[in-house]
């Protein structure tokens, strides 16, 4: 069953992986993933800054591939009484949710091995 928890993310720096689609495109994740962050820092995060000064929010610093690296930054979060320093990025990540949980795999095989056993064992 295809849930939330059950999708993960693909390493996908430095990975030889390679994800086939229903209709037949065939990519290495390193490849896809490196045109696809392209594509976000180039068009997605210009649109987005254009979008954020028109609504009257700001301008964000930096553009392009500084979002990706990380910009220098501070948060406060709810329950904190202070500011923290540090660096705020974006990434397109994949996740992929296999149709049948690994889980379920190794009983499977678990099972199949035990039956295996079994009849080895009767027959010698």
């Amino acid at each position: 069953m295809n849930t939330e928890a059950n999708f993960k993310q693909i390493e996908h720096e430095n990975s030889n992986t390679v994800v086939s689609f229903d209709n037949g495109a065939t990519f290495k994740i390193s490849k896809f993933m490196e045109k696809l962050n392209s594509f976000f820092v180039q068009s997605v995060l210009n649109s987005l800054s254009e979008q954020l000064k028109q609504t009257g929010l700001g301008n964000p610093p930096g553009y392009g591939g500084t979002w990706t690296k990380g910009i220098k930054a501070e948060i406060l979060e709810p329950k904190s009484v202070e500011w923290k320093k540090g660096k705020i990025r974006m990434r397109v990540i994949l996740e992929f949710c296999p149709d049948e949980p690994e889980e379920m795999k190794s009983d499977i095989a678990q099972q199949n091995g035990s039956s295996l056993d079994d009849i080895r064992q009767t027959i010698s």
